[in-house]
């Protein structure tokens, strides 16, 4: 949460936080350090929005526990788990751009019903990002 800091102006190109975002207190503010220390980031996490996770969730009234997301609620580093949807609607409100996306399973393949439907089946989001303002 807070050592990005230390690299603002070291000049890199890329900054890339992967399946870290949601085990941050504030992910909005990292993702905004990142765009401090290099105009373009990429960006992993698990997609809480999966359907398996939906289907254990209405099915046992229980936090789920997945191949992407191992551990039980008590001892999750995960603080903050969102959906696709969810992470493109902060990057929107904090004028964030993303340049791409790719969408995988938990193995990490994409697929054709993976990529049409990715909120649902999709199991990690690959996202490239860079502030609105730079082109």
């Amino acid at each position: 949460d807070g050592d990005l800091t230390t690299f603002v102006g070291a000049g890199f190109d890329m900054v890339v936080m992967t399946e870290t975002l949601q085990a941050v207190r504030h992910p909005d503010r990292v993702l905004e350090a990142m765009l401090d220390i290099a105009p373009a980031g990429i960006v992993t996490f698990p997609n809480f929005g999966h359907w398996r996770i939906r289907a254990q969730l209405a099915a046992t009234g229980r936090m789920p526990v997945t191949s992407a997301l191992r551990h039980q609620w008590f001892d999750t580093p995960n603080i903050h788990l969102c959906t696709f949807g969810d992470f493109e609607a902060l990057c929107a409100e904090r004028r964030i751009r993303i340049t791409g996306r790719h969408v995988v399973d938990a193995n990490y393949r994409s697929g054709t019903l993976t990529s049409r439907f990715p909120n649902l089946l999709g199991t990690i989001a690959i996202y490239a990002i860079a502030r609105e303002d730079d082109a």
